[in-house]
């Protein structure tokens, strides 16, 4: 892969974090198929989110390829000094016990920012559930930002950008979409 970015997409880091981010991938022996989209703004949709790791490899990949980009992520892990790590890395902390308001509030940083790229897990969580939330098809819809499905797969330890879902409004049909992918992406999963 060769570790570039289209000129649309948000800058950041310097040459020790992209030296860093590629390093993890290299020796860990983690690949990337498919490239990432050249748009100024975008969801990920990182599925499925089994592991702590996941959280490892999206940092490694947005250093190594010296993107700035935001995600989401539990507000319990916001303590000091956590927090202000984690907020440097582009963390945006989320309540999950308080559900109503996070579709407005991220569509509207979508409106305000010229360039975002944004990473949800689609599952919520890194326990098995059978339903996915569909937050990030609403988020999708309302700000009218296409998806880019990152599908991890441990066992080949691959990372595969898959085509770009946009053009869809229809909330059920986006997550159709997601889990369509996710599981092209990994035979033996069910979700």
């Amino acid at each position: 892969m060769a570790w570039h970015l289209g000129s649309e997409l948000p800058r950041g880091g310097n040459f020790f974090t992209r030296f860093i981010g590629r390093s993890v991938f290299r020796v860990f022996g983690w690949k990337i198929e498919g490239d990432f989209p050249n748009r100024s703004k975008a969801i990920v949709a990182l599925v499925p989110h089994s592991s702590n790791i996941d959280f490892f490899l999206t940092i490694a990949f947005i250093w190594a390829t010296g993107m700035r980009a935001s995600f989401l992520i539990k507000h319990t892990v916001f303590w000091y000094p956590l927090g202000r790590f984690i907020r440097a890395l582009g963390g945006i902390p989320v309540d999950r016990t308080q559900p109503n308001g996070l579709i407005g509030e991220v569509t509207e940083h979508f409106r305000e920012k010229s360039k975002l790229i944004l990473g949800i897990t689609p599952s919520g969580t890194r326990k098995p559930v059978k339903e996915w939330k569909d937050g990030i098809a609403r988020i999708a819809a309302a700000s009218k930002v296409p998806i880019v499905p990152a599908v991890i797969n441990y066992r080949t330890r691959t990372v595969r950008f898959a085509p770009l879902i946009e053009g869809i409004s229809e909330v059920r049909h986006i997550m159709e979409r997601i889990r369509a992918e996710a599981v092209s992406g990994m035979p033996r999963l069910t979700y």
